[in-house]
């Protein structure tokens, strides 16, 4: 909800990405002040504090040009310079203060060049961000995001349905399928048969005990979500491609749905999921066309898909596909 708001408010009006750009230019600084470093910042217990010179070293230099900035937008070459080498000396203070604050809890200390790396790292990315914006993104020709837009149609994908013994099949169905059935194959390998998946299964039934074993957890989480990423990714485009148009709400309702299927089929089972939607699309198909009277059509599809959700927490939580877990004494 909130980044459907945020994007039917602010979309049309980029001044908002001058703050993605700064919290970018933060994490660069970071990025570039660790590689300096060379000391092991991912320590379970004291990485906080670890991290604490360069995060306040590349924090403090972009609050100097952001502050810089806001007095004056327009500077020449000469005062641009001058900010860039007060943000990195700012910055470099500032990180160094936040060592010697945290010093007794850290587990590797900081050296100096690191800190200057990323707070000068950081002011420059940030300035080269600000020139990005100036020049590209305020000048673009924002779309409304309140219009439905028409999704790009590909030749082989879209076009004239296929007629097969009186069956209208159309074009976008096909490639639904065959990405539903490439990527819950792949998925499943990935899971089962590689380093990464089975560490995937292990951080997710004991994150703690998963460490104790050497499993990264914190990189596992990163693919997790990179995963879930690219899925969304093609089904987001295979939703696009069946509606011809597409609008910054329609994933809402289609987000409810995926939990749903993943529900019915079982929470955890990839085959299971695969189960849940084809079963959850059936239902909604044959209720649309079969029940009569003013519960049926295609006004209450939605409501009979939430209907079997229920009934389905209600007598079997575990899904169609979903193992029964007893616990014991």
């Amino acid at each position: 909800m909130f980044l459907q708001e945020f994007v039917r408010l602010f979309y049309d009006q980029p001044e908002w990405t001058v703050v993605v750009l700064t919290g970018l230019a933060i994490g660069i600084g970071y990025l570039i002040g660790g590689r300096v470093a060379g000391i092991d910042l991912n320590h379970p217990v004291s990485k906080w504090f670890d991290r604490a010179p360069l995060l306040g070293a590349a924090g403090g230099a972009v609050a100097v040009w952001v502050v810089v900035r806001l007095v004056d937008p327009d500077l020449n070459a000469l005062l641009i310079i001058g900010v860039v080498v007060l943000g990195a000396l700012v910055g470099t203070a500032i990180g160094w203060l936040a060592g010697a604050a945290v010093r007794r809890r850290v587990r590797s200390q900081t050296p100096v060049p690191a800190i200057a790396a990323a707070a000068a790292g950081a002011v420059v990315v940030a300035e080269v961000s600000w020139v990005l914006y100036a020049k590209l993104i305020s000048t673009v020709d924002w779309p409304s995001a309140k219009l439905r837009i028409p999704f790009p149609q590909i030749d082989v994908v879209t076009g004239t349905a296929l007629q097969v013994g009186g069956v209208t099949i159309q074009r976008s169905a096909i490639f639904t399928i065959g990405a539903l059935a490439v990527c819950s194959v792949l998925l499943w390998f990935f899971v089962n048969r590689t380093r990464m998946g089975r560490g995937m299964q292990a951080v997710s039934q004991d994150p703690d005990t998963a460490r104790l074993m050497g499993i990264n957890v914190d990189r596992i989480i990163v693919v997790a979500f990179a995963l879930g990423a690219v899925l969304a990714a093609i089904a987001g485009v295979s939703q696009g491609l069946q509606n011809t148009n597409i609008e910054f709400r329609m994933g809402f309702l289609a987000g409810l749905k995926a939990f749903t299927a993943a529900v019915l089929g079982g929470i955890g089972n990839i085959f299971g999921a695969v189960v849940g939607g084809l079963v959850l699309g059936v239902i909604e198909a044959m209720a649309t066309q079969y029940i009569p009277g003013q519960f049926g059509g295609s006004t209450w599809k939605d409501v009979w898909a939430f209907v079997i959700l229920i009934l389905v927490l209600v007598f079997r939580p575990q899904g169609l596909l979903g193992a029964r877990v007893v616990d014991r004494a």
